[in-house]
């Protein structure tokens, strides 16, 4: 970890983009701050807006279930996912959830850093998953 100084992020003070039918990511930690090592964002997902299947080509991701319930798809396995429940996902693995009720509240940290911004675009041009090192599988999950 890369700190040169003291990095708090009060609720809903960080830069917060609202996307698909009223989910939200909020940078709470940008790579900037932690000199490119690791980024942080609350990520409010509702049914109807969960990611499709993909893998990340450049950074672990580690998820922290706040709120909600899912059903994680990770490699091959379908994962029931509760409330306070932790997932670490090394790069290279397929994942991918579905909501359950009508929204989850999950904590992601990517290290490196890089790829929050695909959650909280800084603009037009970080809409692009291909831009992240992520990529995108069009097939449901079979499970």
């Amino acid at each position: 970890m890369s700190l040169s100084d003291p990095i708090l992020t009060a609720p809903g003070a960080g830069r917060t983009v609202e996307s698909g039918h009223g989910s939200s990511a909020e940078l709470k930690i940008a790579g900037e701050q932690s000199g490119g090592d690791w980024a942080v964002v609350e990520w409010r997902v509702r049914a109807g807006d969960e990611p499709a299947m993909h893998t990340h080509t450049r950074e672990d991701e580690t998820l922290y279930l706040l709120e909600g319930a899912i059903t994680a798809y990770v490699g091959g396995e379908k994962i029931e996912v509760e409330a306070g429940s932790y997932a670490a996902l090394p790069k290279d693995v397929p994942h991918g959830l579905t909501v359950h009720g009508e929204e989850a509240r999950l904590l992601i940290t990517l290290e490196p850093a890089g790829a929050e911004y695909l959650f909280v675009p800084r603009d037009d041009s970080d809409g692009d998953p291909a831009k992240f090192g992520l990529v995108i599988h069009q097939a449901a999950p079979a499970m």
